[in-house]
């Protein structure tokens, strides 16, 4: 930007010329603070994402099987993954809070673990996973959106067509770590089937299950994930007590204050 302004010797020794129409041009013009209020209640996306506190940790069981047409298990395996909060003070580019944590590439039982770094954005209206540290980026992943309600749909990329769905809000479903009798449930087109999540409120995803038919495979491909241990980590390294809701400036008075009206006598 410095480069496209001239300095105050140029502008002096510049040569006179014609008056030319007035340009058009755009400014850049600052963009106010961000500040998340990450109530986390009732109401908010991050209600239904796992405990956002230091130290939090959620471990899942996928097992990955190939069903015939009468549903007798040709082939199954059984992996496991995990994420860990980190860090809660790491921003993105554009100034936003995020989490990171660290995330396990699936294992076996007895193999050694590899990781990887995630970070989260999460807010009142929405819970993003965030890729090279930018919120504008296409590869960022919606995970959830408001309004959560029957029908309500987005985009889990912003370059792509494929919709996420709402099919039901108060759906019971039962895991490793509990049973819920109610849980939020969405689903999304992917590949040669689909895929569907269940949140519960409190809690976090519980369960995913993908099924369809690969067009080289002959039988039914299912993939069904649960959640079967959870550390709610540190209450009070909770990212909603680090970005707490802005008050609203308090309005001065017009009305000169007792204070002052007393030096005057």
């Amino acid at each position: 930007m410095a480069a496209m302004v001239p300095t105050l010797t140029q502008a002096q020794t510049a040569k006179p010329q014609k008056k030319k129409k007035p340009e058009m041009r755009l400014s850049l013009v600052p963009q106010e603070t961000f500040r998340p209020t990450c109530n986390l209640d009732s109401n908010s996306v991050g209600f239904y994402f796992f405990p956002p506190n230091v130290g939090a940790q959620w471990t899942l069981r996928t097992i990955s099987q190939v069903l015939d047409d009468t549903n007798k298990v040709l082939r199954s395996d059984t992996t496991y993954s995990y994420e860990k909060i980190v860090s809660d003070s790491n921003r993105t580019i554009q100034g936003l809070p995020v989490l990171e944590c660290e995330s396990s590439m699936p294992y076996h039982s007895g193999d050694s673990i590899k990781l990887r770094p995630v970070e989260y954005y999460v807010d009142d209206s929405v819970v993003m996973t965030v890729f090279n540290h930018s919120i504008t980026s296409d590869l960022n992943h919606v995970l959830l959106v408001n309004p959560l309600k029957t029908g309500a749909w987005w985009k889990d990329v912003s370059s792509d067509t494929i919709r996420t769905t709402v099919i039901a809000t108060a759906e019971p479903v039962s895991v490793p770590y509990g049973s819920f009798e109610r849980s939020l449930v969405v689903r999304t087109p992917a590949g040669f089937g689909e895929m569907s999540k269940y949140f519960v409120p409190g809690v976090g995803i519980v369960k995913m299950v993908f099924r369809g038919i690969p067009p080289a495979e002959n039988g039914t491909f299912v993939v069904t994930t649960e959640l079967i241990a959870l550390d709610r980590g540190d209450p009070k390294r909770s990212i909603r007590y680090r970005f707490l809701a802005l008050e609203p400036a308090k309005k001065k008075s017009s009305q000169p204050s007792r204070k002052k009206l007393n030096e005057k006598k």
